[in-house]
């Protein structure tokens, strides 16, 4: 409770402070944004921006390093800072933008540009990204939209499928789908984890990489089966739909029957460790995670497939933007900026070092990525692609945040108490309209 009423305060907070800010500004002179600029007449950009140490890291000081070289009246000021799920990323940011106080270019996921762009603290962009807008993944230009006009640079993606055991597969005499069009049904996927638990191999069949902070990677599962969170105006929650309940219902035979129980939303297992430790023989997580299991993985030879299909073939929506606050001090430097990082060819280099997925449909490989196998990634684009627009279109919603805990909430009541999946989805409902004022 503590957490939430906090959460509240500063999401205010920033409001309050942001709308003192364009007042200010509506009420100052009509000169240009003033900027940055040293004694020799260059311009400094602060650029905020989390990144794991190796190829992402890498990636990110490398293009900087170009950038400035083709552009030798900018200076990047790189200010790298813990990632969001580490330390209070958001918080601090909206404190320095209602403050005033804006860097000139930062990262954001996906789900928190709606946050930000509702309340106008982004800068539009659609002037330097619309001239490519047909070539970006329509689902990541759906998150980077709001009100018809762009607030981001869909900058790379990420997202999951099926890691497996293949020494399990193996003794079972089981062979993973190889194409999307073979992809194993709800009901193959929980039957091979069932002969997983039941032949003694794993005692668990699958894991989940998703938690209460992470609910929304159930969300795919509902598209799989034609249902959806929210009605298609996106101002409803659309959960007590049959196709919706039963989804529900899947969620919680497959952590009744096939999952450990300390892997809940709330649980404390480490999904990874389950699966590099042979506890269990599939598990459910991002492309990110290949390094890992080829490190960690010394026991046992693994693969990926896709994720399984009901009526339909659906993933997560991952990965970053970049994004140019509203109030910024030097936006044209900084639109530069956004534009150099969204090129073809820097956008190729990026995701080939950081080991992601890419945003624009005209990147194509090979791929030099610096993996044993790097048709596993090729795997992952192809699952990227099934992403639906309407995922997109939910997960970027400004209420999403709260949604999503709702959500997170839910599902664990589905997986540690025994809840009925009818009434599990009336309760969703309710909190899901009561969030989106209906």
């Amino acid at each position: 409770m503590k957490a939430l009423i906090k959460g509240f305060f500063n999401i205010h907070i920033f409001s309050l402070l942001l709308l003192i800010v364009i007042l200010t500004g509506c009420a100052g002179s009509s000169e240009e944004t003033s900027t940055s600029k040293d004694t020799k007449g260059k311009t400094t950009i602060e650029f905020v921006y989390w990144a794991a140490a190796g190829g992402e890291e890498k990636g990110f000081n490398d293009l900087i390093a170009k950038f400035e070289s083709e552009n030798p009246e900018i200076k990047v000021k790189k200010s790298q800072v813990p990632s969001p799920s580490q330390g209070d990323y958001y918080t601090k940011l909206q404190t320095r933008i209602g403050g005033n106080d804006a860097p000139d270019v930062f990262r954001v996921q996906y789900q928190k540009i709606g946050e930000f762009s509702s309340k106008g603290a982004l800068l539009d962009v659609t002037d330097i990204i619309e001239k490519d807008k047909d070539k970006y993944n329509k689902s990541l230009m759906t998150a980077v939209t709001y009100e018809d006009k762009v607030y981001g640079l869909p900058h790379h993606t990420d997202t999951i499928a099926i890691f497996y055991n293949k020494t399990y597969l193996d003794k079972l005499n089981i062979k993973a789908p190889t194409t999307l069009d073979e992809a194993w049904t709800w009901e193959e996927l929980t039957d091979v984890a069932k002969q997983i638990k039941e032949k003694g191999l794993a005692p668990n069949g699958i894991a989940m990489n998703a938690s209460a902070s992470s609910a929304y990677r159930t969300l795919p599962f509902f598209f799989h089966n034609g249902a959806s969170l929210l009605t298609d105006d996106l101002k409803a929650a659309n959960v007590t739909t049959p196709e919706a309940i039963e989804t529900l219902a899947f969620l919680k035979d497959t952590y009744t029957n096939y999952m450990s129980k300390g892997n809940s939303m709330k649980g404390s297992d480490d999904p990874t460790m389950l699966f590099t430790s042979g506890n269990v023989g599939l598990l459910m997580s991002g492309n990110w995670m290949i390094p890992k299991f080829e490190s960690d993985m010394k026991d046992f030879e693994w693969g990926v497939t896709y994720m399984p299909v009901s009526k339909s073939s659906a993933s997560d929506m991952g990965g970053n933007g970049l994004a140019i606050p509203s109030n910024s001090k030097n936006t044209e430097a900084a639109k530069k900026f956004l534009a150099f990082m969204g090129e073809k060819e820097n956008v190729k280099e990026f995701i080939e070092k950081g080991l992601f997925l890419p945003s624009r449909s005209d990147v194509t490989g090979p791929f030099n990525y610096d993996v044993k196998d790097p048709k596993m990634l090729d795997l992952f684009i192809e699952q990227s692609k099934t992403v639906p627009v309407e995922l997109a279109e939910t997960v970027t919603l400004p209420e999403f945040s709260k949604i999503n805990q709702a959500l997170g909430d839910s599902v664990e009541e589905l997986y540690t108490q025994d809840a009925d999946p009818e009434k599990v989805a009336k309760d969703l409902e309710e909190k899901i309209n009561s969030i989106l004022g209906k």
